[in-house]
């Protein structure tokens, strides 16, 4: 028994705040629903959806992901009492990831109808909606494990991270979508995502993820001070060369892992599902490779 540590109040502290964390996991039915307006239980039980349940299982791990990062406060350095940090800090990132879904359908993806695709079913549109949820999860925790205090001033940096990694996110997809509309002469993108391109969906969805790893990276190169306005640009620029220095990695491993294979037209054209399954892993894991360096 020597060999095992246990401190009476750190363990106590460590079991309520798991509490608080599995009660607002256990919510996440009922609030996925109904930000999507959507009926979860005629989805999953009366129509066995499979692009809702593609979608909640991608915010089921987000969530989770998410949530993890609301234990690290320290709760000797703190403005709030520690459970209650862990449940304002996770409703405000619940509150968030919902903010995120209305960004991408409204502002990311306009041309798409997050509601109406997935309840007829199309599972690409469930992929993208997943891997975009997720990826915000991945910044919401390296933001809270990066602020090591739960004060008002780590909601700021909290709500000021989430801005400048959804203007990243976002502004990368637009800039994704205008490029593929010169090649290909219109939205090409989200055309694809409506006409159920599975193989296009989940490569975007993986470089979703993949760059929320790259943004992630900056909590561990940038040293968060309270109320430091020029350290959150510090933050963003990091972040972008994160992100450039990510990009370039997934080109070279794509040259060499798929020597010779024209992406574009087995993802785009011929719908290559494991193609895109694979570029998506590519993507994901350089990021996660960089984000524990």
């Amino acid at each position: 028994m020597d060999m095992i540590y246990w401190d009476h109040y750190y363990s106590l502290a460590l079991l309520y705040k798991l509490i608080i964390v599995i009660g607002l996991f256990t919510s996440l039915r009922l609030f996925s629903g109904a930000i999507a307006h959507i009926n979860a239980s005629e989805e999953l039980l009366k129509k066995d959806n499979p692009a809702f349940g593609i979608s909640l299982a991608g915010a089921t791990i987000g969530i989770a992901i998410m949530l993890t990062g609301t234990i690290y406060s320290d709760p000797e350095n703190n403005e709030f009492d520690p459970l209650l940090a862990v449940a304002i800090f996770g409703a405000v990132g619940i509150a968030l990831m919902a903010l995120t879904r209305i960004i991408f359908d409204k502002i990311t993806l306009p041309a798409v109808d997050l509601r109406e695709e997935i309840t007829k079913g199309n599972i690409a549109v469930a992929l993208a909606d997943a891997g975009n949820i997720i990826a915000t999860a991945i910044i919401l925790r390296a933001v809270m494990i990066w602020v090591p205090v739960s004060s008002f001033g780590g909601l700021l940096a909290l709500a000021t991270a989430f801005a400048a990694s959804q203007l990243l996110l976002t502004g990368m997809t637009l800039l994704r979508i205008k490029t593929f509309g010169r090649v290909y002469q219109g939205a090409f993108l989200q055309e694809q995502l409506r006409h159920n391109n599975i193989a296009l969906a989940l490569r975007f969805a993986g470089g979703k993820i993949g760059t929320a790893f790259a943004i992630a990276t900056a909590a561990e190169i940038v040293i968060y001070e309270e109320y430091d306005l020029p350290m959150l640009g510090a933050w963003m620029l990091a972040s972008v060369l994160v992100i450039l220095i990510w990009k370039i990695l997934c080109m070279v491993a794509e040259q060499v892992i798929l020597f010779k294979v024209d992406t574009d037209d087995e993802v785009i054209r011929q719908k290559n599902i494991a193609l895109g399954a694979l570029q998506a892993a590519i993507a994901i894991s350089l990021g996660f490779l960089i984000s524990i360096l």
